[in-house]
């Protein structure tokens, strides 16, 4: 078993909070509470009725998010080895008219590892540049895209960096919001060698009275390699706008037990996939 993916394996990209009406460039695009990451970061970094006001640089605008949150959970695993430290996370993103975005995106993290007090010493942070395309209603279908590829760097471990590529296709009913999401990784997972990822999942959201949204997402990680480690994750919370601020109450699981996957099957790493309540709460600037 390699020891980079028992001891330090955690897939960062996390969050879970309220949902906001983003634009990318003139694209609207809605964005579920339940979707994680820097995906998520870029788009809520761009709050509808501030964008429109800020001058354009370059043809496009500039807007910031960042989101402070009881645990840092990404696919039902812990980036905080198991809420030990809060999270903390910002974005920064430049959205062209045409669609095209561009950012940078930061956060604290704590990986398990086999330091005095059970956590991986070389990192704890991510953080990294994204470049996506956003758009909406394609062919009059009311089907929105946004696609976007991420580039993790680990500060004290570069050869865990690796590139992620975050695609999600939604459409409205009514009040209900159905997201399909398909992201697999551009270079190796981790930065170990051979072992490639998927991750497909669906992430529902309704609107509910008095301004609260409902959601969720349920989803696959899967591996090319030799590794038995595939998992499924999932999430159900509730989120709202209060005074200017999205708030978020939201469960995470999966379905990893001990001895049972080659990645989080062990007593020193299996607390982090635990099932978890996370409270957070994010603003765009």
């Amino acid at each position: 078993m390699n020891l980079k993916i028992t001891l330090l394996k955690s897939l960062p990209v996390a969050l879970a909070m309220t949902m906001v009406n983003p634009v990318l460039a003139d694209v609207e695009v809605e964005t579920g509470p339940a979707e994680t990451g820097p995906a998520k970061a870029a788009k809520e970094s761009m709050q509808f009725t501030e964008y429109l006001d800020r001058d354009e640089v370059l043809g496009g605008k500039f807007s910031t998010w960042v989101e402070f949150a009881s645990d840092y959970v990404f696919r039902g695993e812990s980036e905080t080895n198991d809420g030990k430290i809060p999270s903390l996370k910002a974005a920064i993103t430049w959205t062209h008219s045409s669609g095209i975005y561009l950012g940078y995106y930061a956060a604290n993290n704590l990986f398990p590892g086999d330091d005095s007090e059970g956590n991986n010493p070389k990192i704890n942070a991510i953080y990294g540049p994204y470049v996506g395309y956003a758009t909406k209603d394609i062919a009059g279908t009311g089907i929105n895209y946004n696609g976007m590829l991420f580039q993790y760097i680990y500060p004290g471990d570069s050869d865990s960096n690796y590139l992620e590529m975050f695609n999600y296709a939604d459409k409205q009913f009514g009040a209900v919001n159905i997201k399909l999401e398909y992201s697999p990784t551009i270079t190796d997972w981790f930065g170990v060698e051979g072992v490639q990822s998927h991750n497909f999942a669906i992430h529902p959201s309704i609107a509910l009275p008095y301004d609260f949204v409902l959601s969720g997402s349920i989803g696959r990680q899967m591996f090319e390699s030799q590794y038995d480690a595939d998992w499924t994750h999932w999430n159900v919370g509730v989120s709202r706008n209060v005074f200017g601020f999205n708030v978020d109450v939201r469960y995470h699981d999966t379905n990893i037990k001990v001895g049972k996957n080659d990645f989080y099957g062990f007593e020193s790493n299996n607390q982090i996939v635990d099932s978890r309540v996370v409270f957070g709460v994010s603003k765009s600037f």
